[in-house]
């Protein structure tokens, strides 16, 4: 994964169009028109030797002839010549190329690697080939062929959108000039073959001018850089999503778990994709979307317009609000004699401009409502525009989401644009609004995962987990491709997992299933639904990605038909979490399946099981790294044993404890401020991280009450490049000066340059003598901050950077 040189890609100082032109239908002619009309300040430079002129502009016969190297390229020039173009675009200095002419996968394969060959080298990076181009509009960027906004001018704006397909991000900048939206970027990838959806999400997620992310894909590419990129992305603002070329109902699940895995929303239309990038850029989410935090109000003019709205509620799952009474007795006056106040909320087809903002303002007092959808229909008591322009101060100050429909066509534009124009998000039927309330929900319970720390389920013992190796072994050394039921029997039972015999009735709940397969996209992914012969009648089935916690484990019951079905769904999730201990342990198992499982006390066990055996799958295949056991190592320290070991979600509460005893300046030293207790979204970010591309190794021991406690954390993020990783390390206050930073960092330092980055970097506070002398100890360097009154330090790895 890899951002280096993209900003030339969106923030260039110069642009040359190689292969400009002035004949019609010419993609040199069309990127070279779009760029003339977009505003670019700086020096635009067109190069074909057949002309001296290209609409005023003086034209370069080749790129020595250039005044200098340009920050971008667009080449729009046969495919024979594009791999020599690069490589003397890279030798003159050029760090950014859009290749727009389209090259076959098939016919062009060798074009397409002697490409980026040539580019490699000069570390150009290479947007394409083929593809609809990019656009950057705060900076005067219309390096694309996309024939709308040319002349206009595309709207800046703060939603990035990245296509696969050139045209469907057509027809999007179609849409929303019409709505009155504007984007900070958005691009085409064409053939991807340097330049992938990774790439531009890590970029995307630094960028300060982009807010939301919306993503259309055709593949995912590699599963891990794409989930590790996108957890990140997602982590920072909304990230959506849209999958097209459906496949199986298992593979639409897989995808639906990744999805959702990494914080995302996906929607699963372009119609939907197009209201999601109105709700994305004007709708404000719920501070959390679960519980009771999903509930709509919906005020209409019209009986009818309220039921049609709160239908669709209904058929997408959600719920009406209640209305308290304090809100009853504010609405009860404004309503026609024998009324009543209700959700939803009918305020007549003669209520004038006065009474709906008056219901409108009691609706946004309402504390059981998490949402408000207004429906409104022009009247004769009070046109839409008059409505529209009384409401959209109240509204846009309210503190909650307000979704409009404004039903009608010519009639009721300029009430859409009255909102529009003040960033309120608007649409054109009561059930495209409801469908956007839900993608809020879904959104923010996607968030949700991210953000909760887990419980812990206790860990297999490395002697048990190191028998049921052994058997797989022997098995796989015998050439046998399942193993043998006494042998299923003994390697469940190694993670926890019992076997139990067939029921004829089940006073726990229903049979369950749980299965393993493995996606050649995501590796491998788990199923859980309904068991037994009620599986095979009913179709059933929600899909993870290992390894699982607790947090995620309830999510994927709660998705399935089976979850609602069960009294206490916690014994299904432990089983989960077991299972995918399991799967991750035992790279050999290409298949499980335990159907039925079955009710024994408070636990599962498996009535049956099936487990197949295949080649050790490389650890890289799972989407998600795991926790990295390997990395956990018991030390000396004073006179006792002391684990260092990676960080876990499960560290949530110790980690509290330990953030509890540290003295107020330390605090300030760590985090540049005071904070008395750590956020939960914090907590999160700093427990639940991504293996792939950060490390937090933790110093932990037993405490007198028995409970695991932390004395002194170091962790490091590094750059998608693996340039660098930024570090930050505390311990306990009670516990400093006794030698314990010194041992945490040697950890980390050791870590990172075994993984090859460059070096460790970090700021700190001038006055924080401690890490300066750390870092000096490791043979690093303290220079002036950037900041006032601050230091940065640097401690070279040697590694090889990549």
């Amino acid at each position: 994964m890899s951002v280096r040189n993209l900003e030339y890609l969106f923030e260039p100082r110069s642009i040359a169009i190689v292969g400009a032109s002035q004949r019609p239908g010419r993609l040199g002619t069309t990127v070279l028109d779009n760029m003339a009309a977009s505003g670019f300040a700086g020096p635009l430079w067109p190069v074909n030797p057949k002309y001296d002129t290209l609409r005023g502009i003086a034209c370069h016969a080749r790129i020595a002839a250039l005044p200098a190297a340009p920050d971008l390229a667009v080449l729009c020039t046969p495919p024979d010549t594009l791999p020599g173009l690069v490589a003397e675009l890279g030798a003159r200095g050029t760090r950014a190329a859009i290749v727009l002419t389209p090259l076959s996968p098939e016919r062009d394969a060798r074009l397409h690697a002697a490409l980026l060959k040539a580019a490699r080298p000069h570390l150009l990076r290479i947007l394409g080939p083929g593809g609809t181009g990019l656009i950057a509009p705060a900076a005067g960027v219309n390096a694309s062929v996309a024939h709308v906004g040319a002349q206009a001018g595309i709207r800046a704006g703060q939603i990035a959108f990245v296509a696969q397909s050139g045209m469907l991000m057509t027809a999007l900048l179609d849409w929303a000039g019409r709505q009155h939206i504007g984007f900070s970027r958005v691009v085409s990838l064409g053939g991807g073959g340097d330049v992938d959806v990774a790439d531009l999400l890590d970029f995307l997620a630094g960028d300060a001018d982009t807010q939301a992310i919306v993503l259309h894909l055709e593949s995912f590419g590699n599963a891990r850089k794409f989930l590790s990129a996108a957890r990140v992305a997602a982590r920072g603002k909304p990230v959506v999503v849209l999958k097209s070329g459906r496949g199986t109902d298992r593979e639409e699940r897989v995808i639906d778990a990744a999805i959702r895995r990494a914080g995302m929303l996906r929607v699963y239309s372009s119609a939907d994709l197009f209201d999601a990038v109105q709700t994305v850029a004007r709708a404000r989410t719920p501070a959390a979307a679960t519980g009771e935090h999903e509930r709509l109000a919906v005020i209409s003019n019209a009986t009818s317009l309220g039921l049609l709205a709160t239908d669709a509620l209904a058929w997408t799952g959600g719920r009406l609000a209640t209305l308290s009474p304090a809100t009853v007795r504010a609405l009860q006056p404004l309503l026609e004699e024998g009324a009543q106040p209700a959700n939803p909320l009918d305020i007549g087809v003669r209520a004038g401009v006065d009474r709906h903002v008056a219901a409108v303002r009691a609706l946004l007092d309402e504390p059981g409502a998490d949402a408000l959808l207004l429906v409104h229909v022009p009247t004769a008591s009070a046109g839409s525009t008059a409505v529209a322009q009384a409401l959209a101060p109240l509204v846009r100050a309210a503190p909650r989401t307000v979704l409009s429909c404004w039903l009608g066509g010519d009639g009721v534009q300029a009430a859409r644009t009255v909102f529009a124009d003040a960033g309120l998000p608007t649409y054109d039927t009561p059930e495209k609004a409801v469908r956007a309330f839900r993608q809020i929900v879904q959104y923010q319970r996607n968030q949700a995962l991210l953000n909760e720390v887990p419980a812990q389920v206790p860990a297999t013992g490395e002697a048990e987990r190191a028998a049921a190796r052994a058997i797989v072994a022997a098995a796989r050394r015998q050439g046998r491709g399942r193993l043998r039921e006494d042998e299923c029997r003994t390697v469940l039972a190694a993670y926890g997992i019992g076997s139990v015999a067939p029921q004829d009735g089940n006073d726990g709940g229903p049979p369950l299933r749980i299965a393993m397969h493995v996606d050649p996209v995501f590796g491998p992914v788990l199923d859980f639904g309904l068991g037994g012969a009620a599986g095979r009648l009913v179709p059933d089935g929600a899909a993870g990605l290992p390894p699982l916690n607790l947090v995620l484990a309830r999510d994927i019951v709660r998705r399935s038909r089976a979850g609602g079905l069960l009294a206490d769904p916690a014994a299904a999730c432990r089983m989960l979490v077991r299972v995918a201990d399991l799967v991750t342990d035992l790279a050999e198992v290409a298949a499980l399946q335990l159907d039925p499982l079955e009710g024994a006390d408070d636990e599962l066990g498996a009535a049956a099981a099936h487990i197949e055996l295949g080649p050790a799958r490389p650890e890289a295949l799972m989407a998600i790294r795991p926790y990295p056991q390997a990395l956990e190592e018991t030390v000396q320290w004073q006179g006792a044993p002391l684990l260092l070991r990676p960080i876990r979600p499960e560290d949530g509460p110790a980690h509290v404890r330990f953030f509890a005893a540290l003295d107020q300046d330390d605090v300030r030293l760590r985090f540049f401020t005071v904070l008395r207790e750590l956020p939960p979204a914090q907590l999160a970010r700093l427990t639940q991280i991504d293996y792939d591309r950060a490390m937090a190794f933790i110093a932990t021991r037993p405490g007198a009450d028995g409970m695991a406690e932390t004395l002194g954390v170091v962790r490091a993020v590094a750059d998608p490049d693996n340039h660098s990783a930024e570090f930050a390390v505390v311990v306990r206050s009670d516990l400093k000066g006794l030698g314990l930073g010194t041992i945490l960092f040697g950890k980390l330092v050791a870590y990172f340059r075994a993984r090859g980055t460059g070096a460790l970097v970090g700021d700190a506070l001038a006055r924080n003598d401690g890490v300066q002398g750390l870092v000096r100890r490791f043979g690093g360097s303290v220079r002036p901050g950037s900041a006032p009154d601050s230091v940065r330090l640097a401690i070279p790895l040697h590694g090889k950077s990549s």
